[in-house]
């Protein structure tokens, strides 16, 4: 059964905590943005046109497919995160967003959204501080495929979806419920899901992180974060 729907996306992520005006609020409304629930394992579309995806509730895995058959996982999108979906590879763009578990998300057609905000500056400025958010998520991703080793790629990943979820009220400091699998993983982090495998064990070794049970645990944060050169800043999202 699907969950009941919050009355608005004024009160999902950024824009929850925007500082919204009044007007800027019935702007938002008038976006065009739907509600939309999607079952565990299913493919999201831009079937019209490219969208804007805010997420309510749940994990989302944002990947591109590779010509030998495998996946790269370019992002794992959480609640509150915003992100441009593009339309299927008409625009050169290969990228595929599917649901990691049950996904709420608020969806709308980019030329409605980006119309719609050219006359709101404070709408507009918090389109642009996610899209750069995103950005910078990106790029960490890209230095820990291309300089991080291993252990660190495990580790700098796990502490930025622990920050992420705690960000969005989803988690706390020790720790954070964790659907991902090893193979999942082994796909975000270019690496197989043996090479997963030894380095989470490493890590629990080193009394760092204990992830079981879908439950990720910080046993040493600190020590975790020195050992990833995790630093949160590129997470903040200036409001």
């Amino acid at each position: 059964m699907m969950p009941q729907a919050p009355h608005s996306l004024r009160e999902t992520g950024l824009f929850k905590n925007g500082n919204l005006s009044e007007d800027d609020k019935a702007q938002l409304d008038r976006l065009g943005f739907v509600y939309k629930y999607y079952a565990h394992d299913t493919t999201v579309t831009a079937e019209h046109d490219d969208m804007f995806v805010v997420v309510h509730s749940g994990w989302g895995c944002l990947y591109s497919n590779v010509p030998d058959g495998d996946r790269q996982i370019l992002d794992f999108p959480l609640a509150g995160d915003l992100f441009l979906l593009s339309r299927s590879s008409e625009n050169g763009v290969d990228e595929t967003f599917s649901s990691l578990t049950e996904l709420m998300i608020w969806q709308g057609p980019a030329r409605n959204v980006i119309s719609g905000v050219a006359n709101h500056p404070r709408l507009m400025s918090l389109l642009l501080a996610a899209a750069l958010r995103q950005k910078s998520i990106l790029v960490q991703h890209l230095n820990s495929l291309g300089r991080r080793k291993a252990l660190e790629r495990v580790a700098h990943l796990l502490l930025e979806l622990g920050q992420r979820l705690e960000i969005a009220g989803a988690a706390s400091r020790d720790g954070f419920r964790c659907p991902l699998t090893q193979y999942e993983l082994a796909d975000a982090l270019g690496l197989t899901a043996i090479h997963v495998n030894r380095m989470l064990r490493e890590l629990r070794e080193r009394e760092l992180i204990d992830f079981r049970q879908k439950t990720v645990r910080f046993l040493d944060r600190v020590g975790l974060e020195r050992l990833a050169g995790f630093e949160p800043d590129y997470l903040k999202i200036p409001l």
